[in-house]
């Protein structure tokens, strides 16, 4: 399931050497945080990793699976009442034809929320 444009919205895009510093609006009222939990939303992780997996899509121009997760370090809770909008700055690198591997650091003013690494491949 995409999750742009319903879960999240890309406010800025900006291609840099490396990957993409990509800022997106959290939408509080979607069904996910009704029960992740309520009266309390919280962004699940699972959600997280989707929002780099689509904007690493965006990046490479290309529809892209979910090999491998080698780390990810949950730093903060983002509640979007609270941090409406983050920034994922996302790295990537090809290895090989179909296979790239995928850093991204989700941040804001407020402090640094998550980051991970991540494989992705040509669907």
């Amino acid at each position: 399931m995409k999750l742009r444009d319903n879960f999240f919205r890309v406010k800025e895009f900006h291609p840099t050497a490396t990957g993409a510093d990509c800022t997106v609006g959290l939408l509080a009222e979607h069904f996910i945080y009704s029960a992740h939990f309520p009266g309390n939303p919280i962004t699940p992780g699972v959600c997280i990793i989707q929002i780099v997996k689509e904007l690493s899509e965006e990046l490479v121009k290309r529809s892209l699976f979910l090999k491998e997760v080698h780390n990810v370090k949950f730093l903060n809770v983002i509640n979007p009442l609270e941090n409406e909008q983050v920034t994922f700055s996302i790295t990537l690198s090809a290895e090989g034809a179909d296979h790239y591997k995928v850093g991204a650091v989700v941040h804001n003013e407020n402090g640094r929320f998550a980051k991970l690494s991540i494989s992705l491949i040509n669907r």
